[in-house]
């Protein structure tokens, strides 16, 4: 071989080595901008709004409670039955039977002296979820800034959520071969149906905290990535009966908006702290979601296991339904690098996958999803998930792996805040 052919020869060797024989850091994650100051969790004052839970009685009835202070893996709450509540109704026809006067004059007395004989503890895993009965939701996607700009998404858009709410302290399934990713949401219900804005003005709102679990891998292989606004994959990755994990406290705040503008919500892995931000930071607000939503309630491009849907039935938000606001910063995600991109390039032509009728993107998308499984970065068997916030708690999720997970099982109930190691430091 003349010399000459030797330079042309020695750089491809080294590109493929440097292709095939430099890994992706199995560790990298996404930045975040976290506060420097420790999540502390508390009850929102009732001068702000009232604080409510579900739990079941010793009969099997749902008590309606109004909480009055957390401490550790407790909550302090007043049986609301005993005070004119009907079991039977939703939390917001609790506030409306007993009166605000009366839940404010019942919270003082519980901080009293006599506030013992008036209140009782509840484990935090033995209460339920807030978020309803319904199993159809609306998802936001890239509402965070910050979140917008680590995915390349362009806009804000919507999509329906298919499942039940799971209580806070609760299990999600890993399936073989899931890209399974994490998301901490605040979420937001009415006491009525929404139609129009002028419904969603009047109408009395309840946040919870809740979060929302992707696989990414059925999202690569679905999504059309020049228009998510397209429906394309976001219902069949981020549904299922344990992809939607719910908070026990509802807030009725007398004033949302501030509300939402400072709560803060945080998501830990393990104990890592790994997502940190306020509602004031989403790009749309609850009212602006609900005008897109509703002036998109007609299309039927949203797909599910291979069917049309629209976003919402009957052109309205049902009360059933959870209006979600999308997460920030700091999900496992990260687009694929310029080297997992020419090695699935590379893959596609030396395999021979242009003969077979495979495209190239679907060969690079299926060596992306390989190699990400192969890494163990996205969420394993056994790791468990805390969603907090200052004032409507926290939800705890365990990863359990094949058949030993059942959707809404109860396990681990402490959590980075109890233990504390809550500090983004």
């Amino acid at each position: 071989m003349k010399p000459v052919l030797y330079i042309p020869l020695l750089t491809i060797l080294i590109l493929l080595a440097l292709v095939f024989g430099v890994s992706e850091d199995p560790g990298r994650t996404n930045p975040i901008s976290a506060e420097a100051a420790p999540l502390t969790p508390g009850i929102l004052p009732v001068t702000e709004g009232f604080t409510f839970a579900r739990a079941a009685g010793a009969d099997g009835e749902i008590l309606p409670l109004l909480v009055t202070g957390l401490s550790g893996a407790q909550v302090s709450a007043i049986d609301l039955s005993e005070h004119g509540a009907d079991p039977a109704a939703d939390l917001f026809a609790a506030l409306r039977d007993v009166g605000a006067r009366r839940l404010t004059a019942l919270f003082h007395q519980a901080q009293g002296a006599d506030g013992a004989d008036l209140t009782q503890s509840y484990a935090w895993g033995s209460l339920l979820s807030v978020a309803g009965s319904g199993d159809r939701h609306v998802a936001s996607g890239t509402n965070f800034i910050e979140h917008a700009e680590e995915t390349n998404s362009q806009s804000v858009f919507n999509f329906p959520k298919f499942g039940p709410p799971t209580p806070p302290v609760t299990t999600v399934l890993h399936q073989e071969g899931a890209l399974l990713d994490y998301e901490v949401e605040l979420c937001m219900i009415f006491d009525r149906d929404i139609a129009t804005i002028d419904d969603f003005d009047a109408a009395q709102k309840g946040l919870f905290l809740c979060g929302d679990f992707t696989d990414r891998a059925v999202l690569f292989r679905m999504i059309d990535v020049d228009n998510f606004d397209s429906g394309s994959g976001f219902s069949d990755a981020k549904s299922g009966p344990d992809f939607f994990p719910t908070g026990g406290l509802l807030v009725i705040p007398g004033d949302w908006e501030s509300f939402v503008d400072n709560e803060r919500i945080v998501t830990f892995r393990n104990e890592d702290l790994r997502q940190d931000a306020r509602g004031g930071e989403m790009i749309l607000d609850f009212r602006e979601l609900t005008g897109q939503v509703l002036a998109d309630a007609t299309s039927t491009r949203f797909r599910y296991q291979g069917r049309a849907h629209t976003l919402i039935e009957g052109q309205e938000i049902a009360r059933d339904q959870v209006l979600m606001s999308g997460t920030p910063e700091g999900v496992i995600f990260m687009p694929p690098t310029w080297r997992q991109m020419t090695r699935g390039v590379l893959r596609h032509l030396f395999s021979g996958g242009f003969l077979t009728g495979v495209s190239g993107y679907d060969s690079v998308v299926g060596s992306f999803i390989r190699e990400e499984a192969r890494s163990k970065r996205f969420l394993q068997p056994d790791e468990q998930i805390t969603y907090a916030s200052a004032s409507m708690g926290k939800v705890i999720i365990t990863v359990v792996a094949g058949e030993d997970g059942t959707a809404g099982q109860k396990t681990a109930t402490t959590s980075p805040i109890e233990s504390g190691q809550n500090d983004p430091s």
